[in-house]
C-alpha cells in the first residue's frame, strides 16, 4: 500500500502542476534547509517591522502578521523573497495583512504543521495535501470555518461552492480548496499517426463505447500485426480501465469503502462493492480477452516500468486516460507529441472530500485575518498570479490577450531554472491564471463553461460527504490488502475471471468489506437526512 500511495501522489502532482492541458508532467519537491529556515524567520521579523511603517496608507488599522505554509519544489531563493515582498505590498494596503511564508515540502506539509502547532509556534494557515484532513481535524489542530467563510470568504464561496462543500467534515467546513474544475472526463488517448493512417479520427461530441473502441483496435491490429499494444494499465491505481469503466463515485475515498454506481443513476444513494457488480465482471472478462489477443502486455500486472515510458514505445497505439470534451483542449502528454482523444465517459462531478485544502490552525490569534488573506488570492488575480508564476518579464511573458483570457510562455524551456518557480497549482483559482503555451488561450474558459453547464443529473449526491473510517479501521486495512492482491492482475487481464473473480469477491467478504460498506452507508444516510432538514 505504501508503494501504491507514493505512486498516487506523483500522479496527482501531474494534475496540479503549473503546466496546463488535459494531461500534465510531474514535479518533485525538496525540503528547505535549516539555515534557510532561520534566514526566513530573520527576514520575516525585519519585514514585519517595516510593515508597520505602511500602516494607514490604505488600510486603516493595525497590520496583522500571518504565517502561511508554502510548499515548494526546491530551496527558496532570492526570487521567492521578492515575490513575498511584492505580495505584502498589496495585502498590507488592501486588507492590513503581512504574510510570512513558511517553506515546507509538499508531501510533508501536514506533518510539519502538526509539529509546529503542537509546539505552540505561530502557524496561521497550513495545508492538507494528498491525505485526509481528518488527521488535523480529529487532533483538534484546525478550526471550523463556516462563520469565517460567511463573513470573510465570500469570493471563495462564490467562485467554487461545490469545491467548498468538498471541505466539509461532520457537517462543518474545515478548509479552503484550491479552485479548478472538479468535473471528471475520461477517454482513450491515441497517437494521431494511427488514427490518420487507419481513417478513424474521433468524432466531435461523441462518447465511445468499449465495443466501438474494440472495433477500432481490431482494424489497427489487422494492419499493424501482432505485438501491437492498445492498453497500458496505470501502476498507481486500482481503478478499472484507468477510470474509464463508467461513471462511479468512491465518495472521494478508497475503493474499499464502497462505491456509488452513478452510471446506473445519479440519484441512487446505495453504496455497493464495485468488485461485485456486473459492470466489473464484464470489464474483467474483456481485459482477459484483450490480454489473450495481445492487446495488453503479458507483464502489465507486474512491470515496474512507468506507464508513460511504456506508451512511448513504437508498438503502443495509446491507452485509456483523461478525456477532452472540447477539441480546443489540446491534449498534452509526456509520451507523444500529438494525440487524439476518443471520449468514453461524459463529464460528471463525483463527491467526497478534496485532496487539497488550506486550514486555519488553533494557534492563529487572528483567524479573521487569516481567512481574509486566503480569500484575497481568490479575489485578486494579480496576487494569485504573482504567487503562482512570479513576475512578468522575469519568469514569463504575455503572448496574447483576448478579453479576460491570457496566453503566456515561460522565459526558459526549463521553468525550474527561473529566479522564481512554483510547480504546484494550489493557489487561488486556477481558472483565473494565464494559460501557458501550448494550450489554447480559451482553454480555461472552455473548462469552466463545461463544468458550469453540467446539470444536476451529472452530479453525485455525495458532494460534501466525508466518511469517518475509524470505527472499522481493522476491517478496512484487511480489505485494502485483498484489493492489492487481486485488482492489478484482473485489471491487466492476467487472471481468468471465471476463477479469480469469485475468489476475489469471497476474500473481500472474509476481510469485512460488507461491514465497511454498512458503516459507510449508515454515515451517508445520516448525512443525507441532515442535508434534507
Amino acid at each position: 500500500m505504501k508503494k501504491k500511495m507514493i505512486a498516487i501522489l506523483l500522479g496527482t502532482i501531474m494534475i496540479l502542476s503549473g503546466i496546463t492541458g488535459c494531461g500534465n508532467k510531474d514535479s518533485a519537491s525538496v525540503n528547505s534547509t535549516e539555515t534557510e529556515t532561520k534566514q526566513t524567520v530573520s527576514d520575516a521579523e525585519l519585514r514585519k517591522e517595516e510593515a508597520s511603517e505602511t500602516e494607514g496608507k490604505k488600510y486603516d488599522g493595525e497590520i496583522v502578521e500571518i504565517v502561511w505554509q508554502y510548499p515548494g519544489s526546491s530551496e527558496v531563493g532570492e526570487g521567492f523573497y521578492r515575490m513575498e515582498d511584492a505580495l505584502n505590498e498589496m495585502m498590507e494596503k488592501d486588507i492590513g495583512v503581512h504574510v510570512t511564508f513558511e517553506p515546507c515540502d509538499l508531501l510533508n506539509s501536514q506533518n510539519d504543521a502538526t509539529l509546529m502547532v503542537s509546539a505552540g509556534e505561530q502557524l496561521d494557515i497550513c495545508l492538507t495535501a494528498f491525505t485526509s484532513a481528518r488527521n488535523l481535524i480529529d487532533s483538534g489542530l484546525v478550526i471550523p470555518l463556516d462563520d469565517l467563510m460567511a463573513e470573510y470568504g465570500q469570493d471563495v464561496q462564490e467562485q467554487g461552492p461545490e469545491a467548498v462543500e468538498s471541505c466539509r467534515f461532520d457537517g462543518e467546513i474545515y478548509g479552503v480548496p484550491p479552485l479548478y474544475i472538479i468535473a471528471k472526463y475520461y477517454g482513450y488517448n491515441m497517437k494521431k499517426e494511427y488514427a490518420e493512417k487507419y481513417d478513424c479520427m474521433p468524432e466531435e461530441d461523441k462518447i465511445y463505447t468499449l465495443d466501438e473502441m474494440e472495433k477500432i483496435f481490431e482494424k489497427i491490429r489487422k494492419g499493424e500485426g501482432e505485438g501491437t499494444l492498445f492498453f497500458v494499465p496505470w501502476n498507481n491505481t486500482y481503478e478499472p480501465l484507468n477510470y474509464n469503466l463508467c461513471e462511479y463515485d468512491k465518495i472521494g475515498g478508497d475503493m474499499a469503502w464502497g462505491t456509488l454506481m452513478l452510471n446506473r443513476s445519479f440519484e441512487d444513494t446505495t453504496i455497493v462493492d464495485l468488485f461485485e457488480t456486473e459492470e466489473y465482471a464484464a470489464f474483467c472478462q474483456r481485459m482477459y480477452e484483450w490480454a489473450q489477443k495481445g492487446y495488453i502486455s503479458a507483464d502489465a500486472a507486474v512491470t515496474t516500468d512507468a506507464p508513460d515510458d511504456i506508451c512511448k514505445r513504437d508498438n503502443v497505439v495509446g491507452t485509456f486516460a483523461y478525456g477532452c470534451p472540447d477539441p480546443k483542449l489540446a491534449e498534452t502528454v509526456a509520451w507523444s507529441s500529438d494525440v487524439v482523444v476518443f471520449n468514453t465517459v461524459a463529464p460528471f462531478i463525483p463527491g467526497g472530500n478534496s485532496d487539497f485544502m488550506w486550514h486555519i490552525t488553533i494557534n492563529s490569534e487572528h483567524p479573521d485575518k487569516a481567512m481574509e488573506a486566503l480569500n484575497y488570492i481568490y479575489k485578486n488575480k494579480e496576487a494569485d498570479t504573482l504567487i503562482q508564476f512570479g513576475f512578468e518579464g522575469e519568469e514569463y511573458e504575455i503572448v496574447k490577450t483576448e478579453g479576460e483570457n491570457v496566453l503566456a510562455r515561460y522565459l526558459t524551456d526549463n521553468p525550474s531554472d527561473l529566479p522564481y518557480y512554483n510547480p504546484y497549482g494550489i493557489w487561488g483559482n486556477r481558472l483565473d491564471w494565464p494559460v501557458f503555451e501550448p494550450s489554447d488561450i480559451m482553454s480555461n474558459q472552455i473548462k469552466g463553461d463545461i463544468e458550469g453547464k453540467l446539470p444536476a443529473s451529472r452530479k453525485s449526491p455525495a458532494i460534501g460527504y466525508s466518511f469517518n473510517s475509524e470505527p472499522i479501521a481493522a476491517e478496512l486495512a484487511a480489505v485494502q490488502t485483498v484489493i492489492a492482491q487481486y485488482a492489478p492482475s484482473l485489471n491487466a487481464g492476467a487472471l481468468d475471471p471465471e476463477k479469480a473473480l469469485p475468489e476475489f469477491i469471497s476474500a473481500l467478504k472474509d476481510a469485512g468489506i460488507d461491514e465497511v460498506i454498512a458503516e459507510n452507508q449508515k454515515q451517508f444516510d445520516e448525512y443525507l437526512a441532515q442535508k434534507a432538514e
